[in-house]
């Protein structure tokens, strides 16, 4: 089975590109989680389900 699936990889240069790509594609995800003005936005993610807690608690 596991032969099977790796025979249709045997170009080198495709297999090295879809590399690149996941590669430069992981760098960016990394430099936009950890980018500069990021935490205002995480801090209000992390406030969230308390914030609905508080408006079903108002409504109630």
């Amino acid at each position: 089975m596991k032969q099977e699936g790796l025979k249709y990889f045997t170009d080198l240069h495709l297999t090295s590109i879809g590399l690149m790509i996941f590669f430069v594609f992981f760098i960016c995800v990394l430099v936009w989680v950890f980018r500069k003005n990021s935490k205002h936005f995480y801090n209000e993610m992390q406030n969230m389900p308390l914030r609905d807690q508080e408006f079903t608690d108002a409504r109630q």
